[in-house]
């Protein structure tokens, strides 16, 4: 079967020159998989490696999602939320989505808020609701705890990225209070959980939330895991 290429995908012109720009002509294993489940706004839990293209994998549909809810939507709201480990991630996952959204910027904002900045300082950049927020749980948490991120009514998206080292690195308590929250409802349909394939604690962690479709081979996908996400963000 001939290679999908990302012009066949349905994929905004928009998104499609900026892959273009991008010299990507085929997708990766993990984005031919994840790219059409995250439009069809099927959950995923999957695992990859390390430069496998996993950040372009949901970065892609979100973007793509984001877009059409544009045509119809004017108020602007925080609508994704992406939880990762370390600030340096936090800063690679923002230049990805920069760069997909170079001719849509006017269209489609971000901000990382994972970095030392003092908290005061990120008030003004969260006070503009960007479309898409990036940080660890627990900056996250803070901002959530002081007011000035309000997720509850708005948000659509979660995205755990590496959520191995989310655990490994300390967060797990964070993670847990900000799924407390209970920040997504049942009827908002896409929620990627994007894991390295060594992990060990985290499926089991993942299955007390009822996310237990996590697949063994790299760049598997499992788009039926629609309860286990509202379970995981009602935790």
């Amino acid at each position: 079967m001939a290679a999908v290429r990302f012009h066949e995908l349905g994929l905004d012109d928009r998104l499609l020159k900026a892959v273009a720009d991008l010299g990507w002509e085929k997708p990766t294993l993990i984005q031919e998989k994840a790219i059409p489940l995250g439009m069809e706004g099927k959950d995923l839990l999957a695992r990859a490696r390390t430069g496998s293209g996993k950040t372009a994998a949901y970065s892609i549909p979100i973007i793509q999602s984001l877009l059409q809810s544009k045509m119809t939507v004017s108020e602007q709201a925080v609508r994704v939320l992406i939880l990762i480990p370390t600030k340096e991630l936090g800063h690679q996952v923002q230049q990805m989505v920069r760069q997909l959204t170079t001719y849509c910027a006017r269209d489609i904002k971000i901000a990382d808020i994972s970095g030392q900045a003092d908290i005061s300082a990120q008030r003004p950049i969260l006070m503009e609701k960007p479309d898409i927020v990036v940080g660890t749980p627990s900056r996250v948490l803070i901002h959530i705890n002081q007011k000035t991120l309000c997720l509850r009514e708005s948000l659509q998206v979660l995205v755990i990225d590496e959520a191995d080292l989310i655990f490994s690195f300390g967060f797990e308590d964070d993670l847990k209070s900000l799924l407390c929250f209970n920040l997504l409802r049942h009827d908002r349909p896409l929620h990627p959980a994007i894991v390295k394939p060594h992990l060990k604690n985290v499926p089991d962690y993942l299955s007390t939330c009822g996310l237990n479709d996590l697949l063994g081979n790299e760049s598997r996908i499992s788009p039926d895991v629609a309860q286990g996400a509202a379970s995981l963000a009602k935790y």
